[in-house]
């Protein structure tokens, strides 16, 4: 009856806390899509504004260049015709028809005599001649218009040069094709596309419902402006005008209102939406994936200690004076029933998480000290070595086996870690105790982390082990190298006692030797080995060791 009702109580807990951290999981992934596509959407709206400004001006670029290239034909014709003949002869009619012919924006020209009357043009001899304007008496090219042409009476755009005999030789472009040019169907985004007196700013063709800033003055225009102001219709505008080239008396002015800028393709948007949803719930599924994945992990940890499924694996320390193995550093390794043999790199983190490296701990000198004893009661002097972090220094447990082991492993040592543990005050003392045991005290990856005199001094440090990268450098010409030489004074300062990790050349190893480092480590000497392995290097070791002795 107890056993029932404590699991009916259990289970409302523990769908609580599988409930809890699934909406915690949906917020945090709510969070991150979100400040994805926060960012995502922000740099599409400057992209969108960027484009439909940029588009605005090439518009504008292709207008002016379409305006240009017309005025410019037609201007290079009007120079030529300062030397044709005025009286209207086949010749004279023929040169004015192939212009007509050639450029599809004329549609007439005439040519006026000083007193105002247009006697020829492109059609033939106007009889009789009609009488206009008198040409003014100026250089240079100019326009009028539009105008509704005396002899075709349609509405059309006048260019026209005074020669120098007082003649004028004009052309008429019919103000539909100039309106064709800035078809706003085709720029359905502008409010308006205008030609207008650069001047004035008064409009010549227009296109749209024309417009004019509110706090820019505009005109007289001279050069090209860009830029968004509010205008008089009340709407704020993005807008561009450009004095033509071939003609700088006009001008052409293209605008667009800035809310069409923020306007986004429904498509587009449904694809954003859709793809922010699918982020959301893939992020949610990885979030819980990854939590059951880490409780499994948790899990398996627990039934590996329960079926033994870690193991210790030993690395030599070397006497590189004699080339014996005299002590260890234990390690550990987890082989799975179904990945494999692991490291410790994949498991020992979620260990410390959870806690179980307390449990792991505690089993790996167990286990170490039962594998070391035939070796031990061959070697009582045999140093074994065991990692530790802060959690391990103050669980009771822990430090309880830990003094038990003493009793049989009499040079045992601990390594901590210098980021770890050495940065935590309230360590010092535990530390002290340990040391009343006879443990030696360690610093690993010397050099790493938090090790200056100050800690050496403060701390009960019997043995600092150089990180291998140091050893590494050796040879090299780097900036570790002088960094190394300076630590092996410094411990021979201060009297601590020196290991050299990760030696893997006889250049390291050569090099250490004449500095004084003489228990080296490394894979230059032998790789980390299963006790059985071990065992049989170190009878090996030890044979050959009597077998010189004897010959001695």
């Amino acid at each position: 009856m107890r056993y029932f009702s404590g699991d009916v109580t259990d289970m409302p807990k523990t769908g609580g806390r599988s409930f809890n951290k699934l909406m915690t999981n949906v917020v945090y992934a709510w969070l991150m899509c979100s400040c994805v596509f926060g960012v995502i959407a922000s740099l599409l709206y400057i992209q969108k504004q960027h484009s439909s400004k940029q588009h605005l001006q090439d518009i504008v670029h292709k207008v002016q260049f379409e305006l240009n290239s017309q005025i410019q034909a037609v201007d290079e014709f009007l120079l030529e015709a300062e030397k044709i003949d005025t009286t209207c002869t086949p010749d004279t009619l023929k040169i004015l028809r192939q212009h007509v012919f050639k450029n599809p924006a004329v549609s007439e020209i005439g040519i006026v005599n000083s007193a105002g009357l247009l006697a020829c043009n492109s059609f033939g001899v106007v009889a009789p001649a009609i009488q206009t304007t008198e040409p003014v008496k100026a250089l240079g090219l100019r326009y009028h218009g539009p105008i509704i042409s005396d002899y075709l009476e349609m509405s059309a755009f006048v260019l026209a040069r005074t020669r120098k005999d007082g003649y004028e030789v004009n052309v008429l472009m019919p103000s539909t094709w100039l309106r064709g040019s800035l078809n706003l169907a085709q720029y359905s985004q502008f409010d308006f596309v205008a030609l207008v007196d650069a001047k004035t700013g008064v409009p010549i063709i227009l296109h749209g419902l024309y417009s004019l800033p509110l706090n820019k003055k505009l005109f007289p225009l001279n050069h090209m402006y860009t830029g968004s102001e509010k205008f008089d219709d009340g709407a704020e505008k993005y807008f561009m005008t450009t004095p033509l080239s071939a003609l700088p008396e006009l001008a052409l002015i293209v605008s667009s209102n800035t809310v069409q800028f923020d306007d986004l393709n429904p498509q587009l948007l449904s694809m954003f939406i859709l793809l922010y949803v699918a982020m959301w719930l893939c992020v949610c599924v990885l979030l819980n994936y990854y939590d059951k994945r880490q409780l499994g992990l948790k899990q398996q940890l627990k039934r590996a200690l329960l079926k033994k499924e870690l193991f210790n694996v030993y690395q030599p320390l070397i006497d590189a004076m004699s080339d014996r193995i005299i002590g260890v550093e234990v390690l550990i390794r987890w082989q799975h029933p179904v990945e494999g043999e692991l490291s410790p790199a994949l498991f020992i983190p979620e260990a410390e998480r959870s806690g179980a490296i307390v449990d792991i701990s505690i089993a790996q000198i167990k286990q170490a000290i039962i594998e070391l004893r035939p070796i031990l009661a061959a070697q009582p002097k045999f140093k074994v070595s065991f990692n530790v972090n802060g959690r391990l220094l103050t669980d009771s447990r822990y430090l309880e086996v830990l003094r038990q082991a003493c009793r049989d492993i009499s040079t045992l040592t601990i390594e901590l870690t210098e980021r770890d543990v050495l940065s935590q005050e309230r360590v010092k003392k535990i530390l002290e105790m340990i040391k009343g045991w006879g443990v030696e005290i360690a610093i690993d990856d010397f050099g790493t982390g938090y090790s200056g005199l100050h800690y050496l001094q403060s701390f009960s440090i019997d043995l600092l082990k150089i990180d291998q990268s140091f050893v590494a450098s050796i040879g090299l010409d780097n900036l570790q190298s002088p960094v190394l030489n300076a630590m092996i004074d410094m411990a021979g300062n201060l009297n601590k006692k020196l290991i050299a990790e990760g030696v893997e050349t006889n250049t390291q190893a050569q090099y250490l030797l004449a500095h004084g480092v003489t228990i080296h480590q490394g894979w230059f000497y032998a790789k980390a080995q299963n006790i059985a392995r071990l065992r049989e290097i170190i009878l090996k070791q030890t044979l050959a060791w009597q077998t010189q002795s004897k010959a001695g």
